[in-house]
C-alpha cells in the first residue's frame, strides 16, 4: 500500500511590509516611509495617498489660540462613522469613479453632501442653487475636482473633532496637484473650463474657512474672474435665463468675495485688476433685466440672499475708495464717492428688503416676519450708509457723530434678531467687522468701564458684547476662518491702536485722545496682516 504523502500547506500570502503605511502602499505591498501628508512612494508616482485614521478620533489644534471671544473652539461629540454611509460595494457610481477609493473618503463625501455643503448657501436662497450634482458629476470623473469639494468640508469636520486637520490637507494637496497637471495638459488638449472653476470654487472656500492670520482665498477668485471675463469678451450681453445654476453661483461668489474679502488686503490695486468689471456688470444687469419681464422678484442668490448684487458691487467700489484718501482735489474720487452715495441711497429707496422699519423689528411676531436673509440685507445696507459717510466726510463722520449712533442703534436692534447658529450665516461678518469699528471704544477710560456720556456709551459696550455673542454662534456653527479673522480684527481695534486717534484737519491729535473706530475702516493698509504688523510694531 503506497504510503500516503503529506498534503503540502498553501503557501501563506505574504505580509505587508508595514501595517502603519499609507494606504496605497499597503494595497501594492511595498514598505512606505510613512511621511505626512505624501509619503516618498506616492510623491515619486503621483499617486493619491492617504492614511487609515478609523481607530482613532483626534481632536483639532490650531495654529493660535482663539482671538474672540476666547471660547471659539472645536467641540463635539459625534464622530464621522456615525452618520449614515452609502456603502461602495453597492453603488453604481462607485464602479466608475476614482475618486472615492476609500470608506473615509465616502464618509467625507457624505459629510459635505449632508453637513457642510448647505452652510455654504443662504437657508432662503432658490431651491435650484443647493443643488450640487452638477459638481460631484464633474468630480466623479475628474478626481482632483472631487478632492477639491471634499477638502473644505473634511476640514470643517476636523475642527468639530471629527477627523484629523492632515486628511484636509491631503484632499488641497490632490487637488492642487491635479489643477496643475490639467493646466500643462492643457496646451495640448482642450479643456472643460468647468473643471477648472470647480476645484477653483471649492479651493477658494478652503482657503476662507481655514483658521490662519490672513486668507489666500481671493487667489482662487482670481482665477474664476479671469475665466469668467474672458468668456463673456465677445458676448455683448447675457441672458440670466441661459445661464446655468453653476455660472449664477460663480458670479454670485466672485462678486461677494472680492466686495467682502478686499478691507483685508494691503495692495488693493493689484486686487482689483482682476476684478471681472465687465462680467458683473452684464450679471446685474440681465438679473434686473430678467426681473422687469417677467414681472418676479429677483431669486434669492445662494450667498447674497436678498440683497441687490448692484450693493456689493458699491461695496467694492467704496472700498478701493477708501484707500484714496485723502481725495485730491484734481481728481475724479471725490465726484464718485458722491455717486456711490446717490446710488446707495435710491438702491435703499426702490429695495424694500434694504430699509429699517421699526415696526417690522418691534413688533411682536417679528421672528416670523424677519427672516435671516432679510436682516442679513439690512444690515449690509446700514453698514454700507456708514462705509460710504466716513469716505465721504474722514473728519466729521465719527462713531460718536448723531447719525452714525443713530445707524449702530438700528444695526444694533437688527443683530439681535439675527440667527447667528443658522447656515451660512458666517456671510454677514463684513456688515459685523463695519458695525464692531462704529461700536469701539472712544478713550482707554470707557474701554475700561467708565462712562461720561452714559447712553451712548453704553450702546457701544452693548454691540460689542452682542458682536462677540454672535461671532461665537457663527464659529460653533461654519468653524470658517473667516469669522475667527473678523473676531481678531475686532479685538485688535477694540484695543485702541494709534491709529484711531483723532487728527484735525491741521494734522494736529485731538487733544482729548479721542479715539475713532471708523478710522480703521480708511486706514491705508488694511486689516489684514498689516494690521497685525503694526499692532505688534
Amino acid at each position: 500500500m503506497d504510503s500516503i504523502k503529506p498534503k503540502r500547506q498553501p503557501r501563506p500570502p505574504p505580509k505587508l511590509r508595514t501595517k502603519t503605511g499609507c494606504h496605497k502602499c499597503r494595497e501594492r505591498r511595498k514598505k512606505c516611509d510613512e511621511k505626512k501628508p505624501i509619503c516618498g512612494a506616492c510623491s515619486k508616482l503621483n499617486l493619491y495617498c492617504s492614511y487609515t485614521e478609523s481607530s482613532r478620533r483626534l481632536s483639532v489644534s490650531t495654529e493660535s489660540p482663539p482671538p474672540s471671544p476666547q471660547d471659539l473652539s472645536p467641540a463635539s461629540t459625534d464622530t464621522l462613522a456615525d452618520l449614515p454611509l452609502p456603502s461602495p460595494r453597492c453603488t453604481t457610481v462607485s464602479l466608475r469613479s476614482a475618486a472615492l477609493r476609500s470608506e473615509r473618503d465616502w464618509q467625507v463625501f457624505q459629510y459635505a453632501s449632508a453637513r457642510f455643503l448647505p452652510l455654504l448657501t443662504t437657508p432662503d436662497a432658490t431651491s435650484e442653487f443647493r443643488d450640487v450634482s452638477f459638481v460631484f458629476a464633474i468630480g466623479f470623473e475628474e478626481p482632483w475636482v472631487m478632492h477639491a469639494a471634499l477638502a473644505p468640508a473634511a476640514l470643517h469636520a476636523s475642527y468639530a473633532s471629527l477627523m484629523p486637520k492632515e486628511d484636509a490637507i491631503v484632499y488641497t494637496q490632490s487637488a492642487l496637484q491635479g489643477l496643475r497637471q490639467a493646466i500643462q495638459d492643457s496646451r495640448h488638449l482642450a479643456p472643460r473650463q468647468e473643471t477648472f472653476l470647480a476645484a477653483s470654487l471649492y479651493l477658494g472656500v478652503f482657503e476662507d474657512f481655514y483658521s490662519a492670520p490672513a486668507s489666500q482665498s481671493l487667489t482662487h477668485y482670481k482665477a474664476i474672474a479671469q475665466v469668467l471675463e474672458a468668456q463673456t469678451a465677445s458676448i455683448p450681453r447675457l441672458d440670466i435665463g441661459q445661464l446655468s445654476v453653476f455660472q449664477r453661483t460663480l458670479l454670485d461668489s466672485v462678486l461677494y468675495h472680492f466686495s467682502t474679502r478686499l478691507i483685508f488686503e494691503e495692495d488693493v490695486d493689484a486686487i482689483c485688476k482682476s476684478f471681472p468689471s465687465q462680467t458683473i456688470a452684464m450679471y446685474i444687469e440681465a438679473l434686473e433685466s430678467g426681473s422687469r419681464e417677467s414681472q418676479k422678484t429677483l431669486s434669492i442668490l445662494p450667498v447674497l440672499g436678498l440683497a441687490p448684487p448692484s450693493l456689493f458691487l458699491l461695496i467694492y467700489h467704496m472700498t478701493w475708495l477708501s484707500r484714496q484718501l485723502p481725495f485730491d482735489h484734481h481728481s475724479n474720487n471725490y465726484p464718485v464717492a458722491l455717486q456711490c452715495s446717490t446710488e446707495l441711497d435710491e438702491l435703499i429707496k426702490t429695495n424694500p428688503v434694504l430699509r429699517f422699519d421699526d415696526a417690522e423689528v418691534f413688533a411682536d411676531d417679528h421672528e416670523a416676519t424677519l427672516s435671516n436673509t432679510g436682516i442679513a440685507a439690512k444690515l449690509y445696507a446700514l453698514a454700507t450708509k456708514i462705509f460710504i459717510l466716513k469716505i465721504l466726510h474722514p473728519h466729521r463722520s465719527r462713531t460718536t457723530s448723531p447719525q452714525i449712533c443713530t445707524i449702530l442703534q438700528q444695526g444694533y436692534q437688527l443683530l439681535k434678531c439675527y440667527d447667528g447658529s443658522a447656515a451660512c450665516g458666517q456671510s454677514i461678518c463684513w456688515a459685523i467687522l463695519i458695525l464692531g469699528c462704529t461700536a469701539c471704544p472712544v478713550s482707554h477710560v470707557e474701554a475700561r468701564g467708565h462712562f461720561h456720556d452714559a447712553i451712548e456709551a453704553r450702546l457701544r459696550l452693548d454691540m460689542r458684547r452682542l458682536i462677540q455673542r454672535q461671532l461665537l454662534h457663527l464659529w460653533k456653527t461654519s468653524y470658517s476662518g473667516y469669522v475667527r479673522r473678523t473676531a481678531s480684527v475686532l479685538e485688535k481695534i477694540w484695543a485702541l491702536p494709534d491709529f484711531l486717534l483723532n487728527i484735525s484737519t491741521d494734522g494736529d491729535v485731538d487733544p482729548g485722545m479721542v479715539y475713532d473706530g471708523l478710522n480703521a475702516l480708511i486706514y491705508k493698509h488694511g486689516l489684514g496682516q498689516a494690521l497685525v504688523a503694526q499692532d505688534s510694531g
